[in-house]
């Protein structure tokens, strides 16, 4: 059975709250007209409020739907309080399967009519929820509890399992379809690609206006297969946003989800058209940046590759220098042109894109010293010219061929065709020595020097003339300048016989040193020259010669031991020996 009273927030019939109030009230009046009158009595009686004056409505829901507004608070701090206050008793009962939905009935109270559902009080429509649509409190009442008992039918029919039995089903069967339509897409669509690359000759022409050509068949087959591929995609992208709105849709739960995907979709792709639109401003002011920027790059790889030609001449401005000033001038063009870009990327205000830029510079700062130096070292071994690509250097016990020159390193092709990698840091803190640089620039051939140690008993002009006409003999020795000997030095056994000959083939230095060791040993044996150690030759007191006996006389004969004067020769009879004994 219904109640004739209404239990307010604190518990307390509203009964009691009539005789506490009036009483306060009406003391309240009097003692104001006592001091003076109260402001208000002054005026003229209020308007009734209108529709305009009051607050905006709020939503009453059940599960998903939507079931009518309200736009009075009553005892709630707001509308929105109040609704959401209703729409928790609905959920409640509902959810309580006990309560059938014929129990939901009206009551007519002294604040309004009130619906409830058996004991429990849902809401009450008074004069303040009809302001302004010309309904009484019991009309507006009734049509609610219509829309009540019909979509809490509904909710309550949606959670059974039969109901989420055939939605499940129906899930299924839409998400093999799913499945299927983009796998006989996935098919289908290189099988067309293929068809149209062997149609392209019969039904793809030169797209022509008069004698220009616009597209080649190649080209126009190739804009139709980018064509189809962005409508693969659409259609791809709408089958699964189909595919979520109606499957969400078929669940209580995830219905709003469901309702929502195109909405969702719809705003993304809106939100990133305007943002597109109103980046326009920022977008033009870029690209007449990186537009001048270009230019400018084209222009010094136009320079670089002119100069490295020879088509172009700059007094003091080598050809080899050309390559890496046209790099040093594209990374500052490229740092110039971020900087100007980077106030109008998106998101170029905001602290996070400010922070990470202050991080990655920190990392750099931090982490790149070495990497700086060395890219440093390499344009300062560009610019004085310390060697090339193909010279032949040493650095230290390190002699070989530069095989390449970059940035942070330089490669170092040994004799022994050995791969060495040099830091540019340490090659500019390094004495260098180029074997090609003068050949290459001045025509000025380098020397190659051996020495040879022979005894005082040899004349000096035989050792000078033999020693040139083996230089002269040897290959990639040059006629001029002339080969020639220098005396170094006059030892206590032995007189050092500098050899200095020039060659302009640096890259072959030891084959022709040792094509000049051959000569001198050949040409030292011819003249009778012997090649040897002079603390042997000290000792030596005559024996077999040191030559080979291809360069001795057919009458040659060995000497014989001459140690003292008193001892007999080699043909003498040995000195008797002494038999005596102790």
């Amino acid at each position: 059975m219904l109640r004739s009273h209404i239990i307010t927030a604190k518990g307390i019939p509203s009964g009691v709250w009539s005789r506490l109030l009036l009483p306060l009230v009406a003391g309240l009046i009097g003692l104001g007209i006592a001091l003076g009158g109260l402001p208000g009595l002054a005026q003229s009686p209020a308007e009734p409020p209108t529709l305009a004056e009051v607050e905006s409505p709020a939503a009453v829901t059940l599960g998903d739907q939507t079931l009518f507004t309200i736009q009075s608070p009553q005892i709630a701090s707001s509308p929105e309080a109040r609704a959401r206050r209703i729409s928790d008793r609905l959920t409640a009962t509902a959810n309580n399967q006990s309560i059938p939905v014929e129990a939901i009935a009206l009551s007519d109270t002294e604040f309004g009519t009130a619906i409830y559902a058996e004991d429990s009080l849902i809401m009450v429509v008074d004069d303040e929820d009809v302001v302004g649509t010309g309904l009484t409190p019991r009309t507006m009442a009734t049509q609610h509890l219509a829309v009540i008992q019909r979509e809490m039918q509904r909710y309550r029919e949606e959670r059974r399992a039969d109901y989420l039995s055939r939605a499940a089903a129906i899930a299924l069967v839409c998400t093999l379809g799913l499945g299927l339509a983009i796998l006989v897409l996935a098919n289908v669509m290189p099988q067309f690609y293929r068809w149209l690359d062997r149609q392209q000759d019969r039904w793809m022409p030169n797209l022509r206006i008069q004698t220009v050509e616009l597209l080649t068949a190649a080209q126009l087959t190739i804009l139709v297969q980018v064509i189809t591929k962005v409508l693969h995609f659409v259609l791809v992208l709408a089958l699964v946003l189909f595919y979520l709105s109606f499957v969400l849709s078929l669940f209580p739960q995830t219905r709003a989800l469901g309702q929502g995907v195109w909405g969702h979709f719809g705003g993304a792709v809106g939100a990133v058209w305007n943002g597109f639109i109103g980046y326009l401003p920022n977008l033009f002011s870029i690209a007449i940046i990186v537009t001048i920027a270009a230019s400018l790059l084209r222009l010094a790889r136009w320079l670089s590759a002119n100069i490295r030609r020879g088509r172009l001449n700059i007094a003091g401005f080598y050809p080899e220098w050309a390559l890496p000033t046209y790099r040093l001038v594209q990374f500052l063009l490229v740092a110039i042109t971020f900087a100007l870009v980077f106030p109008y990327l998106p998101g170029a205000e905001s602290p996070a894109f400010q922070g990470v830029s202050i991080f990655f510079g920190l990392l750099v700062s931090l982490g790149a010293g070495g990497v700086i130096l060395s890219i440093v070292a390499g344009f300062i071994l560009v610019y004085t010219r310390a060697f090339r690509a193909g010279d032949r250097i040493k650095f230290g016990d390190i002699e070989g061929f530069v095989e390449e020159k970059s940035l942070f390193v330089t490669r170092l092709r040994t004799l022994e065709n050995v791969l060495v990698s040099v830091p540019n840091a340490a090659l500019l803190t390094g004495n260098i020595a180029n074997y090609s640089a003068l050949i290459r620039e001045q025509q000025i051939p380098i020397i190659v020097t051996t020495t040879v140690t022979l005894g005082y008993d040899l004349p000096w002009p035989l050792v000078h003339t033999t020693l040139i006409a083996a230089a002269a003999a040897t290959a990639h020795i040059l006629k001029e300048p002339r080969p020639e000997v220098w005396q170094t030095a006059l030892d206590d056994f032995y007189v050092s016989y500098q050899l200095r000959a020039a060659t302009m083939q640096p890259q072959m230095l030891e084959k022709i040193y040792s094509e000049l060791h051959q000569n001198l040993q050949d040409h030292c044996n011819r003249a009778g020259i012997e090649i040897m150690s002079p603390h042997y030759r000290a000792l030596r007191d005559g024996s077999q010669s040191t030559q080979p006996a291809s360069y001795l006389p057919e009458t040659y004969q060995p000497p014989g031991w001459n140690f003292s004067p008193g001892w007999p020769s080699a043909g003498d009879a040995a000195p008797p020996q002494n038999t005596d004994t102790p």
